[in-house]
């Protein structure tokens, strides 16, 4: 049974291919590497060529489409029919759905009853996909439409090897909704209550990134700031534009306005300096409220000592380590890419359980995307005159003692990661001893000088130098180091004592561990300084053209290539 997942949806954003085969996830990536627009939310053509190539298989061998969204204005399979009366009835009170639409709703529930196949009237930006598909590949295979949230939701539970779980999605809007909870038992997830889009969390941190002047898709930036600030200065001012209290989760009351905060948004000061910093601290306090809210009310309608999270309001580690730290739940998942790019994966998970050919197991791997052999590898370093390369005995000895010795280099190895964070297959690598290495990093990537680094970090060694590292913590957690870490590793420290570390095993990933462990015998710190292998505001690279183009655009000493060292010709490109 091969299960090919897609999302897109015109205008939005992280469009993504996956693959599952007899219930396993076999490929996936997002559109944005292979046509190297940031956040390509595109039809994932690219994407879906290269799924299909690396299983060796054409449309025409899959089984069926599954897609993460309910494209249509009616019918069982349209986003009246996914919503709750609840949140219907809220939409028509906000002013955002007509009364008559509790009239479409019966209708549709009563012909879902009797199994009328009616669905009509395909949202015409979706139709244009399926169109562009049919176009490409011919015959399509028949198409299984999954809810949004509940594709959230099941990249989420269905990777995690639970038997059962209370589950909660945040974004900012999926359907009709911006977040739900579940209640999951074996392959089963059942919806126990939603938000509607009106009010929305993720909306709300997306609105305070912007007032801050980060700009589009810079909710990463202001968590990272939040700990530069008081959240105390703005927590009452925060409490006119979102709150949390009484029987919601949370209430997105009005977005960030002068007259609300008392200071304008940002446009080109010093963003360390005046207000910003204190407010960001303040929104992020907001946010870990609301989205803890969620998540003790998953609980209490599904007492469970384990949960999982996804959604874009997942990807915020800062919150995840308050929640893990917490002591909500003995264990916590979240999927690597549970911001949108994982939905494909999720529709693609349901599909195959709905065949009955699912079963449940834990996916401890990120590496579903493209990998180059070695003379591919050779090939585009002899393409390009700027550059040379040798190949050293023993690779991970060579890098170490590099990195050891103050230089920086691009990373490039195996499978590509899937979701936002470089995992050591597409990374740039640095030793975290110096703070002064941090500032290297930043100035090398165009990052600002604030921002922090996350550390990866050998498995077995992880307790000694972080407190609470869950096994899967794919950069998805914060969590504080121990004092040997602030000593020893600072630049991978931030301010306020946390880290973002990723636990690497020799099983999963033995070229990245083999070169932490080399590391970690000249120098006695098992720690690497791990950032995604990209220049300022382009996608991860995704080939070996993309590795060596990057390179030679920054000031990376070197890069490894596979088996091979790159490094700059005299006179070539930095």
């Amino acid at each position: 049974m091969i299960v090919l997942g897609f999302t897109f949806w015109r205008g939005s954003h992280d469009s993504s291919a996956a693959l599952v085969r007899d219930g396993k996830i076999v490929a996936a990536a997002e559109e944005e590497r292979f046509t190297r627009l940031k956040h390509d939310g595109d039809v994932p053509v690219n994407a879906i060529d290269w799924c299909l190539a690396s299983a060796g298989i054409t449309m025409r061998e899959v089984d069926a489409i599954a897609y993460p969204d309910h494209p249509f204005r009616t019918g069982p399979h349209s986003q009246i029919a996914e919503m709750t009366w609840e949140t219907l009835d809220r939409l028509i009170e906000a002013g955002h759905a007509r009364p008559r639409s509790r009239l479409h709703k019966a209708a549709v529930a009563a012909g879902s009853a009797l199994q009328v196949p009616f669905d009509a009237g395909m949202n015409p930006l979706v139709a244009e996909a399926f169109t562009v598909l049919a176009e490409r590949y011919g015959r399509l295979p028949k198409i299984c439409y999954y809810g949004h949230h509940e594709s959230h939701a099941a990249a989420a539970f269905l990777t995690s090897g639970f038997d059962g779980a209370a589950i909660v999605t945040l974004d900012g809007r999926g359907g009709p909704v911006s977040g739900a909870s579940w209640r999951a038992r074996r392959l089963q997830i059942e919806r126990i209550d939603e938000v509607p889009y009106t009010n929305s969390l993720g909306w709300f941190y997306r609105d305070c990134t912007r007032y801050a002047g980060l700009g589009d898709f810079g909710e990463g930036k202001l968590m990272g700031l939040a700990p530069y600030g008081d959240r105390e200065v703005y927590r009452e001012r925060l409490g006119s534009i979102i709150e949390s209290g009484g029987s919601d989760w949370f209430s997105y009351k009005s977005p960030p306005r002068r007259d609300l905060l008392g200071f304008p948004p940002r446009a080109d000061t010093d963003i360390l300096d005046g207000p910003y910093k204190d407010f960001a601290a303040a929104a992020q306090e907001a946010l870990e409220t609301g989205y803890e809210r969620a998540v003790r009310a998953a609980l209490v309608d599904e007492p469970s000592d384990r949960l999982c999270v996804g959604g874009g309001v997942a990807m915020n580690c800062s919150a995840n380590g308050r929640l893990l730290t917490g002591g909500l739940a003995k264990e916590m998942w979240v999927f690597p890419a549970s911001g949108d790019a994982g939905l494909s994966v999720g529709a693609a998970l349901l599909a195959s359980r709905d065949a009955g050919v699912l079963e449940p197991y834990r996916e401890e791997s990120p590496y579903w995307g493209p990998q180059f052999s070695e003379s591919e590898c050779a090939e585009a370093i002899e393409s390009e005159h700027a550059v040379i390369s040798e190949n050293p005995q023993n690779i991970s000895d060579y890098v170490a003692a590099r990195l050891a010795g103050g230089e920086i280099a691009g990373w490039f190895q195996g499978r590509m990661e899937l979701g936002p964070r470089a995992l050591g297959n597409r990374s740039i690598l640095a030793d975290p001893r110096t703070t002064e290495m941090r500032d290297k990093v930043n100035r090398v990537k165009g990052r600002e000088r604030w921002r922090p680094l996350a550390p990866s970090v050998l498995a077995e060694r992880a307790g000694v130098w972080f407190f609470d590292v869950p096994p899967n913590a794919f950069m998805l957690f914060a969590v504080q180091g121990t004092s040997r870490a602030r000593e020893e590793a600072p630049a991978i420290i931030h301010v306020d004592g946390s880290a973002r570390p990723q636990p690497v095993t020799r099983s999963l990933n033995a070229p990245y561990y083999d070169l932490i462990a080399a590391f970690e015998r000249l120098t006695g710190v098992p720690v690497l300084i791990n950032t995604s292998f990209n220049a300022a505001g382009e996608p991860i690279v995704l080939s070996p053209a993309d590795a060596i183009r990057t390179f030679l655009a920054t000031g990376l000493d070197f890069l490894v290539l596979g088996s091979h060292i790159v490094t700059r010709r005299e006179g070539g490109q930095q």
